[in-house]
Protein backbone atom coordinates (compact mmCIF):
# COMPACT_ATOMS: atom_id res chain seq x y z
CA UNK A 1 0.00 0.00 0.00
CA UNK A 2 1.13 3.44 -0.60
CA UNK A 3 2.46 5.72 1.70
CA UNK A 4 -0.39 8.29 2.40
CA UNK A 5 1.11 11.69 1.87
CA UNK A 6 0.19 15.38 3.46
CA UNK A 7 -0.93 17.50 1.26
CA UNK A 8 -1.66 21.25 1.79
CA UNK A 9 -5.95 21.80 1.94
CA UNK A 10 -5.69 23.67 -1.51
CA UNK A 11 -2.84 21.68 -3.38
CA UNK A 12 -4.46 18.34 -2.56
CA UNK A 13 -7.82 19.94 -4.84
CA UNK A 14 -5.52 20.61 -7.72
CA UNK A 15 -3.26 17.47 -7.34
CA UNK A 16 -6.54 15.48 -7.70
CA UNK A 17 -7.74 17.17 -11.12
CA UNK A 18 -4.15 16.83 -12.29
CA UNK A 19 -4.11 13.50 -11.57
CA UNK A 20 -7.75 12.71 -13.21
CA UNK A 21 -6.82 14.41 -16.49
CA UNK A 22 -3.86 12.47 -16.71
CA UNK A 23 -5.70 9.15 -16.46
CA UNK A 24 -8.82 10.13 -18.30
CA UNK A 25 -5.82 10.93 -21.11
CA UNK A 26 -4.72 7.65 -20.32
CA UNK A 27 -8.00 5.77 -20.37
CA UNK A 28 -11.08 7.32 -20.49
CA UNK A 29 -13.26 8.89 -17.84
CA UNK A 30 -14.56 5.46 -17.16
CA UNK A 31 -11.30 4.30 -15.02
CA UNK A 32 -11.46 7.29 -12.92
CA UNK A 33 -12.84 6.60 -9.64
CA UNK A 34 -12.20 8.41 -6.38
CA UNK A 35 -10.54 5.29 -5.12
CA UNK A 36 -8.14 4.97 -7.59
CA UNK A 37 -7.16 8.92 -7.47
CA UNK A 38 -6.56 8.21 -3.43
CA UNK A 39 -4.29 5.40 -4.26
CA UNK A 40 -2.60 7.12 -7.41
CA UNK A 41 -1.69 10.38 -4.83
CA UNK A 42 -1.28 8.56 -1.52
CA UNK A 43 -4.37 9.92 0.43
CA UNK A 44 -7.26 8.38 1.89
CA UNK A 45 -10.37 8.33 0.05
CA UNK A 46 -12.14 11.00 2.76
CA UNK A 47 -8.82 13.20 2.19
CA UNK A 48 -10.27 13.02 -1.92
CA UNK A 49 -14.37 13.11 -0.38
CA UNK A 50 -13.44 16.40 1.18
CA UNK A 51 -12.75 18.40 -2.35
CA UNK A 52 -15.30 16.56 -4.43
CA UNK A 53 -18.75 15.19 -3.46
CA UNK A 54 -18.38 12.29 -5.95
CA UNK A 55 -16.80 11.04 -9.21
CA UNK A 56 -19.33 13.31 -11.03
CA UNK A 57 -18.33 16.70 -9.00
CA UNK A 58 -14.77 15.93 -10.21
CA UNK A 59 -15.66 15.61 -13.77
CA UNK A 60 -17.68 18.44 -13.79
CA UNK A 61 -14.48 20.48 -12.21
CA UNK A 62 -12.29 18.94 -15.02
CA UNK A 63 -14.37 19.51 -18.20
CA UNK A 64 -14.38 22.84 -16.14
CA UNK A 65 -10.95 23.48 -16.50
CA UNK A 66 -10.73 22.09 -19.96
CA UNK A 67 -12.61 24.68 -21.17
CA UNK A 68 -11.03 27.64 -19.33
CA UNK A 69 -7.63 26.28 -21.17
CA UNK A 70 -9.58 26.17 -24.25
CA UNK A 71 -10.49 29.66 -24.10
CA UNK A 72 -6.64 30.39 -23.05
CA UNK A 73 -5.52 28.79 -26.38
CA UNK A 74 -8.53 30.51 -28.10
CA UNK A 75 -7.24 33.99 -27.16
CA UNK A 76 -3.36 33.31 -26.82
CA UNK A 77 -4.08 32.29 -30.83
CA UNK A 78 -5.83 35.39 -31.47
CA UNK A 79 -3.97 37.97 -29.91
CA UNK A 80 -2.04 40.82 -31.75
CA UNK A 81 -3.11 39.15 -35.45
CA UNK A 82 -6.37 40.94 -36.61
CA UNK A 83 -9.04 39.78 -39.73
CA UNK A 84 -8.78 36.85 -41.61
CA UNK A 85 -5.50 35.88 -39.74
CA UNK A 86 -6.92 35.99 -36.59
CA UNK A 87 -10.39 33.71 -37.21
CA UNK A 88 -7.92 31.11 -38.60
CA UNK A 89 -5.66 31.27 -35.91
CA UNK A 90 -8.19 30.59 -33.47
CA UNK A 91 -10.07 28.14 -35.45
CA UNK A 92 -7.13 26.09 -35.78
CA UNK A 93 -6.56 26.37 -32.27
CA UNK A 94 -9.43 24.69 -31.05
CA UNK A 95 -8.72 21.46 -33.55
CA UNK A 96 -5.40 21.60 -32.09
CA UNK A 97 -6.91 21.34 -28.59
CA UNK A 98 -8.88 18.86 -29.39
CA UNK A 99 -6.04 16.72 -31.02
CA UNK A 100 -3.67 17.09 -27.72
CA UNK A 101 -6.75 16.49 -25.20
CA UNK A 102 -8.90 13.94 -26.93
CA UNK A 103 -9.90 13.01 -23.62
CA UNK A 104 -10.90 15.91 -22.44
CA UNK A 105 -12.27 17.35 -25.12
CA UNK A 106 -14.67 14.66 -25.32
CA UNK A 107 -15.31 15.23 -21.76
CA UNK A 108 -15.86 18.86 -21.78
CA UNK A 109 -18.79 18.21 -25.26
CA UNK A 110 -20.01 14.76 -23.59
CA UNK A 111 -22.57 13.66 -20.71
CA UNK A 112 -21.23 16.66 -18.34
CA UNK A 113 -21.83 19.10 -21.01
CA UNK A 114 -24.97 18.36 -21.67
CA UNK A 115 -26.25 19.47 -18.23
CA UNK A 116 -23.98 22.30 -18.21
CA UNK A 117 -27.13 24.93 -18.12
CA UNK A 118 -27.55 23.23 -14.26
CA UNK A 119 -24.16 23.59 -12.99
CA UNK A 120 -23.13 27.19 -12.67
CA UNK A 121 -19.44 27.02 -12.58
CA UNK A 122 -19.08 24.65 -15.58
CA UNK A 123 -21.43 26.66 -17.55
CA UNK A 124 -19.48 29.66 -16.53
CA UNK A 125 -15.86 27.76 -17.85
CA UNK A 126 -17.56 27.06 -21.00
CA UNK A 127 -18.91 30.72 -21.65
CA UNK A 128 -14.74 31.74 -21.44
CA UNK A 129 -14.22 29.66 -24.94
CA UNK A 130 -17.49 30.55 -26.15
CA UNK A 131 -17.54 34.33 -25.11
CA UNK A 132 -13.82 33.85 -26.97
CA UNK A 133 -15.53 33.33 -30.37
CA UNK A 134 -18.41 35.79 -29.87
CA UNK A 135 -16.01 38.96 -29.35
CA UNK A 136 -13.95 37.53 -32.55
CA UNK A 137 -16.91 37.06 -35.08
CA UNK A 138 -18.30 40.62 -33.80
CA UNK A 139 -14.88 42.56 -34.06
CA UNK A 140 -14.78 40.65 -37.62
CA UNK A 141 -18.64 41.91 -38.41
CA UNK A 142 -17.11 45.79 -37.42
CA UNK A 143 -14.10 45.30 -39.64
CA UNK A 144 -16.12 44.68 -42.53
CA UNK A 145 -14.59 41.16 -43.10
CA UNK A 146 -17.99 39.04 -42.03
CA UNK A 147 -21.36 40.09 -43.09
CA UNK A 148 -23.89 42.46 -40.30
CA UNK A 149 -26.59 40.32 -38.69
CA UNK A 150 -26.42 38.12 -35.01
CA UNK A 151 -23.46 37.57 -34.17
CA UNK A 152 -24.51 34.47 -32.09
CA UNK A 153 -25.67 32.93 -35.11
CA UNK A 154 -22.58 32.96 -36.78
CA UNK A 155 -20.99 31.59 -33.86
CA UNK A 156 -23.28 28.82 -33.95
CA UNK A 157 -21.61 28.44 -37.65
CA UNK A 158 -18.31 28.43 -37.04
CA UNK A 159 -18.17 26.33 -34.35
CA UNK A 160 -20.25 23.79 -35.86
CA UNK A 161 -17.35 23.59 -38.19
CA UNK A 162 -14.62 23.74 -36.04
CA UNK A 163 -16.47 21.44 -33.90
CA UNK A 164 -17.16 19.12 -36.73
CA UNK A 165 -13.68 18.56 -38.12
CA UNK A 166 -12.28 18.47 -34.38
CA UNK A 167 -14.39 15.90 -33.55
CA UNK A 168 -13.95 13.89 -36.59
CA UNK A 169 -10.30 13.78 -35.90
CA UNK A 170 -10.19 12.75 -32.36
CA UNK A 171 -12.96 10.28 -33.18
CA UNK A 172 -10.91 8.58 -35.82
CA UNK A 173 -13.86 8.93 -38.19
CA UNK A 174 -11.67 10.41 -40.68
CA UNK A 175 -7.82 9.80 -41.27
CA UNK A 176 -5.66 13.07 -39.53
CA UNK A 177 -4.03 14.56 -42.71
CA UNK A 178 -0.38 15.28 -42.40
CA UNK A 179 -1.12 18.99 -41.87
CA UNK A 180 -4.00 19.20 -39.45
CA UNK A 181 -3.16 22.73 -38.99
CA UNK A 182 -3.37 23.15 -43.22
CA UNK A 183 -6.84 21.29 -43.16
CA UNK A 184 -8.01 23.63 -40.49
CA UNK A 185 -7.07 27.00 -42.56
CA UNK A 186 -8.81 25.84 -45.38
CA UNK A 187 -12.39 24.64 -43.53
CA UNK A 188 -11.92 28.48 -41.36
CA UNK A 189 -11.19 30.08 -45.02
CA UNK A 190 -13.62 28.53 -47.18
CA UNK A 191 -16.02 29.50 -44.17
CA UNK A 192 -15.01 33.26 -44.05
CA UNK A 193 -15.13 33.35 -48.01
CA UNK A 194 -19.22 32.12 -47.23
CA UNK A 195 -19.94 34.36 -44.61
CA UNK A 196 -18.41 37.63 -46.06
CA UNK A 197 -19.71 41.02 -45.98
Amino acid sequence: MPKKTAYHHGALKSALLNEAATLIRAQGTEAVTMRELATRLGVSRTAAYRHFENKEALLVAVAAEGFERLAMALHAAGEGQTGRDRVEAMGQAYVRFALANPAHYRLMYGREALRRREIPALQAAADQAYDELVALIEAEQHSGLLRAGDARQLVYVAWALVHGLALLLVDGQMEEPDDTDALAALAIRTLLDGLAA
